[in-house]
């Protein structure tokens, strides 16, 4: 089974298709422990791009970090990867790794990692038409759910926002630490990143950035960024909110200016951002646009990916600098900055 469901994964690697508004993700089995003491068996997935391999459970070596989540790390062909029990993450303190289970390993924003599961079952293509909002607040780790046979419900985590809260988690460990060892708290206030100087309010006749992604984290993140440098920045979660957006801000009746640049993530429910793009591109008004998908994914694929949907380049996540470098050239080009 195991051998099969990698093959699947390695073709669908090689097959993947553009702006179908649809993708794979490997379905796998948790077994959550309840409060009360019970056990259930719960269903979860992750898109398939973003899997490397599936492997039999490996010998994990234990780290110092408290940080729970963390099992600790294992090799893979010469390559030490870290090891995260989901089912610690999703709050079962008192879950432990057994031998039986299984290592999904996964690889995003130049990142590798492993996430011990305790079955996989099988690659589900799904349209993102039918992904749900979750029914969580906007810190979980689930970024949508999925109906499914028997009246089940599948949930779809965000690795990405995993294994950023788990650094965070990291760094504070370290922190504490140290305060503990030297008696005060000087090594985080050496070691906080200071506030960006205030800036002036945004002109409405600044470039303007429409920035699409279904993550708050991201939107918040970037746009601050953004904003900092002097841009207008105009939001959306998914593709159609998008379209609805720039039609406004490109037909004048919009309240937040012109659009001058798009930036969208590639995975996102209702509306993906390969078909966000081909929708774009259909337009004639749209046709030069510049569009950037700002994905997780830095391999070959995804460059052709965004190639062949009309994009104009794409951004891995978390590359500011690139980011803006990118901009600012192509905003010097329109004159729209000196």
């Amino acid at each position: 089974m195991l051998n099969r469901l990698q093959k699947s994964i390695t073709d669908l690697d090689n097959q993947y298709e553009v702006g179908g508004n649809y993708f794979e993700l490997i379905e796998f089995t948790l077994m959550r422990q309840l409060p009360n003491g019970n056990k259930l068996a719960g269903i979860y997935g992750i898109n398939v791009v973003k899997v490397r391999e599936v492997v039999h459970m490996p010998k994990i070596n234990p780290l110092s970090s408290r940080v729970p989540g963390i099992a600790g790390i294992f090799e893979l062909r010469g390559v030490p990867i870290p090891a995260v029990n989901l089912c610690r993450v999703l709050g079962d303190e008192a879950s432990v790794v057994s031998p039986e289970q299984q290592i999904i390993v996964a690889e995003f924003s130049q990142k590798r990692a492993g996430f011990i599961v305790h079955g996989t079952n099988r690659i589900r293509r799904v349209s993102w038409e039918k992904v749900l909002p979750p029914s969580a607040d906007s810190s979980s780790s689930i970024t949508g759910m999925l109906l499914i046979e028997n009246n089940e419900f599948l949930f779809i985590l965000d690795l990405e926002k995993i294994i950023a809260q788990l650094e965070i988690q990291a760094h504070s460990d370290l922190v504490q630490q140290h305060s503990v060892r030297t008696g005060h708290d000087s090594y985080h206030a050496m070691h906080q990143i200071p506030n960006a100087p205030p800036r002036e309010k945004v002109r409405l006749d600044a470039p303007g950035i429409l920035l699409v992604d279904d993550s708050n984290l991201i939107l918040n993140n970037l746009s601050r960024t953004l904003a900092h440098e002097g841009w207008r920045v105009l939001l959306a979660h998914n593709g159609i909110e998008a379209l609805h957006v720039l039609e406004e801000a490109q037909s004048g009746h919009g309240m937040q200016g012109s659009v001058h640049a798009v930036i969208t993530d590639l995975e996102m429910p209702k509306m993906d951002g390969i078909t966000l793009v081909r929708s774009i591109r259909a337009n004639p008004r749209h046709d030069k646009l510049p569009i950037y998908l700002h994905t997780s994914l830095g391999d070959t694929s995804s460059k052709e990916m965004a190639e062949k949907a009309g994009a104009n380049g794409y951004f891995v996540k978390n590359d500011v600098v690139h980011i803006i470098e990118t901009l600012k050239n192509h905003f010097l080009r329109l004159k729209l900055v000196s």
